[in-house]
């Protein structure tokens, strides 16, 4: 059961500003891992397309595949769950952003991630991290909660 602001609270702000930008980073967080899915499916079936001598493990493609997609539906759903204003958002996108890094780390340790790219792609969810958890003004906007 969702449980509203109260009647007499002053409305809730509107997903705007920083939030608005972090919903739309999501949106192109999730074009930019399955477009990154494909390439890794196409380049490894034909290794020169990437300049590689020979593909990587099918087992190594088949893991990084299926962890994009579960990025990619995790970040549907922060994205649902910010724009319903829910308040659980700020918990699950840290959960998204320790997700991330945790795959991040693992593609690099298979090869198929340097180093910077590691840190570069991890920048959007530990900075998103800080900025739910930290902000007064999302804490005023993500005010729906659920009740047992």
């Amino acid at each position: 059961m969702l449980r509203l602001p109260e009647a007499d609270a002053p409305p809730a702000p509107r997903v705007g500003g920083l939030l608005a930008a972090y919903v739309v980073v999501h949106a192109i967080l999730i074009l930019h891992g399955l477009g990154l899915t494909l390439a890794a499916l196409i380049v490894n079936a034909h290794p020169s397309l990437g300049g590689l001598d020979e593909p990587k493990p099918w087992s190594h493609i088949a893991f990084y595949v299926a962890t994009n997609v579960v990025l990619a539906v995790y970040s549907a759903v922060l994205i649902r769950l910010i724009l319903a204003r829910r308040r659980s958002a700020i918990v699950h996108n840290g959960i998204w952003a320790i997700l991330t890094v945790v795959f991040l780390v693992t593609w690099h340790v298979l090869g198929m991630k340097s180093q910077i790219g590691v840190v570069v792609d991890s920048l959007p969810g530990l900075v998103g991290t800080l900025y739910l958890a930290r902000s007064s003004r999302v804490k005023k906007t993500l005010v729906t909660r659920r009740v047992s």
